[in-house]
């Protein structure tokens, strides 16, 4: 099953940046083992990419990974009508996995685990509540952008291969009472949300 999300609003909104083509790598420093230096990795993608010449100005380094797998992101305009039929808005857009909005709680069993485990599985899932917070302010500043400029946006999540399909359930929310209780921004597969302004 491929999950795809998708934003419809009637204000454009500017694509995320693909990134410069050149770049081969971005590393998060907060996932390097303690005393790894930039140009140590620089070195191991050297070898690893057979490419002596490889500079760091190839690869982008960031603090934490929640940076590089944090963040909302608008891809692509849509112009598949399959989908396009699904929206009333005049832009519709497909973008990155929209956040999750339960909170991300660790295993209730954990202690049962060795305390290396329980270590590894503890930084993993921070990872995850910090990258996941990151996709939750993007998506509510994008959110916040559209509603100031117009009166509705409409989300939808499909597989991919169900897109001519109709939508399983459609909802209503309006923005004011999503601002207040933000666990109705989740939505199941093939459920149509249609936010409206108050």
């Amino acid at each position: 099953m491929n999950l795809v999300s998708y934003l419809g609003t009637n204000t454009p909104l500017t694509l995320s940046n693909t990134g410069n083509q050149e770049v081969v790598a971005m590393i998060a420093r907060d996932t390097l083992e303690a005393g790894v230096t930039d140009e140590m990795v620089l070195d191991y993608l050297k070898e690893e990419t057979q490419n002596p010449e490889l500079t760091m100005k190839q690869i982008l380094f960031y603090d934490t990974e929640a940076e590089i797998m944090g963040g909302f992101e608008i891809l692509r305009e849509v112009e598949d009508q399959d989908l396009l039929k699904h929206f009333s808005t005049s832009y519709v857009y497909e973008t990155t996995d929209f956040p999750v909005w339960e909170p991300i709680e660790d295993d209730p069993d954990l202690e049962s685990y060795p305390q290396e485990q329980i270590v590894q599985y503890k930084q993993m899932m921070d990872e995850a509540r910090a990258v996941n917070k990151a996709q939750q302010e993007g998506f509510l500043k994008i959110l916040t952008t559209c509603l100031t400029e117009t009166d509705k946006v409409e989300l939808y999540t499909c597989d991919s291969t169900k897109a001519k399909e109709r939508e399983k359930n459609r909802r209503l929310e309006k923005w004011a009472t999503i601002q207040q209780n933000k666990r109705l921004l989740d939505s199941q597969e093939q459920e149509f949300l249609l936010i409206e302004k108050d």
